[in-house]
């Protein structure tokens, strides 16, 4: 997958918004696993790092690098009505290269997450209702350090990706959130309502942890994966 790949699904009408919403972000969390193991996506985490100034062992540094170079390198662009593109880490950075960076809040995730799983962060994707109607609406990226700080302690720092003007920590206003994790076996700090920083008595549902493949194959992945027929109605 030399150039990346792009997976265009049109969803089933018959298929409940929630359960779209859910589903597309199990699809998201198999591919960050997928492009945080790409050796590609890894050397320009590291060339973002680097060109930051970030310090070896500054963990928060490396973070915010990663996390400000999303924002002000993505464009966002709504996709059409009932239709999802899904991008790998490397197409989404291909775009960027070429001038022709266009995703929603999904493929921000996975780049964001991509570029941060690769320097060894632990990261997940949070379906959110920001709206406070009881509906799933956005997805953010969490993530956290390994040692503790005094900004976050250790606690899930939540990743707003969209807005470029959103610093470290903040998000669009949450009530409650549905949260992934990539590589959810090697992860031992659970997402809670107390777990994740600055979200105070936010609502968080139980977590769905994904399968956690040992083989980058995104081609085979994509084919084989039981939502995709959920979404075209096999």
């Amino acid at each position: 997958m030399d150039e990346g790949q792009v997976l265009h699904i049109k969803y089933n009408p018959n298929v409940p918004i929630q359960k779209r919403f859910e589903s597309i972000v199990r699809i998201i969390v198999d591919m960050v696993e997928d492009g945080m193991r790409d050796q590609v996506v890894r050397q320009k985490a590291i060339s973002i790092v680097n060109a930051a100034n970030v310090r070896g062992h500054d963990e928060l540094g490396e973070i915010r690098a990663i996390t400000k170079w999303v924002q002000t390198h993505m464009v966002y662009r709504k996709e059409p009505i009932g239709v999802e593109y899904f991008h790998t880490a490397r197409r989404l950075l291909k775009d960027i290269d070429n001038g022709s960076s266009a995703g929603d809040c999904d493929d921000f995730v996975i780049l964001g997450g991509a570029l941060l799983g690769s320097l060894g962060y632990p990261v997940g994707a949070l379906i959110v209702d920001s709206s406070g109607d009881g509906v799933f609406n956005h997805v953010m990226l969490v993530t956290k350090t390994f040692s503790e700080t005094r900004e976050f302690k250790n606690n899930w720092i939540p990743v707003e990706l969209i807005y470029p003007e959103f610093e470290l920590g903040q998000s669009v206003p949450i009530s409650r959130v549905y949260p992934l994790m990539a590589e959810a076996k090697t992860i031992r700090a659970p997402v809670t309502r107390n777990t994740i920083s600055g979200l105070g008595s936010v609502e968080v549902a139980k977590s769905l942890k994904p399968r956690v493949r040992t083989k980058s194959n995104f081609g085979e992945m994509l084919a084989k994966h039981p939502l995709v027929r959920l979404f075209r109605g096999e």
